[in-house]
């Protein structure tokens, strides 16, 4: 009985913050009509997975329920139950935009996507990172950096209004790469001997040359190999993001391409690039501080990813079969 009863107490205790979070993992859209009363704006929320119970959602608003404006509200992932009623009180909100970042992206890239969608310049979206960097209390060298926070805002799909300022845009993309980089990630990077920078370096090498998700642990693997014994890394992309000044992208590398005297040339330069190359995602930051471990040093891309090789000879005898 007096296990019932803790188990009942404790029941009490945590159910109604339970019910009172959104249960969305992405933004929903509802439309609340002259005339909705909070029953039919508790049973539409609850048709799109957005609250736990219909019952707890009316008896939490029932002082509001004579407030709510008509309009079309963007109910976003997260949010508490007193925030939804906040948005169905305050009546019809600004369009909102949907912007997708790729993973892989640059951050000139995302400079540009801003531009396309109307937000602002790339030079003011480049301008508000500067700012932003400058508000941080940052360790790396950034004399060789061609954008101070390259690889320090997170690939995803945001919901942004056009009267947003860009010092907000910047903070929503910045923090929440903050945010993917766990307390356990960094412990991580500490015992790997890392610092956030290098990790974030890493993970945009994978980024940038991995062909599908199972292979970045085993990229990962080789990087790390090759770091530990002073091996160039001689990786395409970095090639390609130092000639083009983190602007350009080239679809080729030649030879002489190889030859360029860049601190982004892993092929003349031992060790990290000087910073990210790219924005990178979840599975690179992951497979960053998780490499697999083997003995391969080396890649070439194959029919349907990479081919991973041991030693220089097993290497040439791969790319001569897939490098046409």
């Amino acid at each position: 009985v007096a296990i019932i009863l803790v188990f009942a107490i404790g029941l009490i205790n945590i159910l109604p913050d339970y019910l009172s979070e959104s249960n969305n993992s992405e933004p929903v859209t509802i439309t609340v009509s002259t005339g909705d009363t909070l029953s039919s704006v508790a049973e539409d929320l609850a048709n799109n997975g957005v609250i736990r119970s219909k019952l707890w959602f009316k008896y939490k608003g029932r002082d509001i329920a004579e407030n709510i404006k008509p309009g079309k509200y963007d109910i976003g992932p997260g949010l508490s139950i007193e925030k939804i009623f906040d948005i169905i009180q305050e009546g019809e909100q600004e369009e909102q935009i949907k912007i997708t970042f790729p993973e892989g992206f640059t951050l000139y890239q995302f400079a540009q996507k801003i531009e396309e969608e109307g937000l602002g310049s790339t030079e003011e979206f480049i301008n508000a990172t500067n700012d932003y960097f400058n508000t941080k209390d940052f360790d790396f060298d950034t004399s060789d950096l061609y954008f101070n926070m390259e690889g320090y805002l997170f690939p995803d799909t945001y919901f942004f209004t056009k009267d947003q300022s860009m010092e907000s845009i910047v903070l929503i993309l910045a923090s929440t790469m903050e945010n993917i980089f766990t307390e356990e990630y960094r412990s991580r990077a500490h015992i790997l001997g890392l610092s956030t920078h290098e990790v974030l370096t890493i993970a945009s090498l994978i980024e940038r040359e991995a062909y599908n998700d199972d292979e970045r642990s085993r990229i990962s693997g080789v990087i790390h190999n090759r770091l530990e014994v002073n091996m160039l890394l001689q990786i395409d992309a970095t090639v390609i993001y130092g000639k083009g000044e983190g602007k350009e992208h080239m679809t080729r590398v030649l030879k002489k391409d190889l030859r360029i005297d860049n601190p982004f040339n892993t092929y003349k330069n031992v060790g990290l690039t000087p910073g990210p190359i790219a924005s990178p995602g979840k599975k690179s930051i992951y497979a960053a501080l998780y490499p697999e471990d083997h003995d391969y040093f080396y890649y070439v891309l194959g029919e349907n990813g990479h081919v991973f090789s041991k030693t220089y000879d097993e290497h040439r005898q791969n790319v001569n079969k897939y490098i046409k």
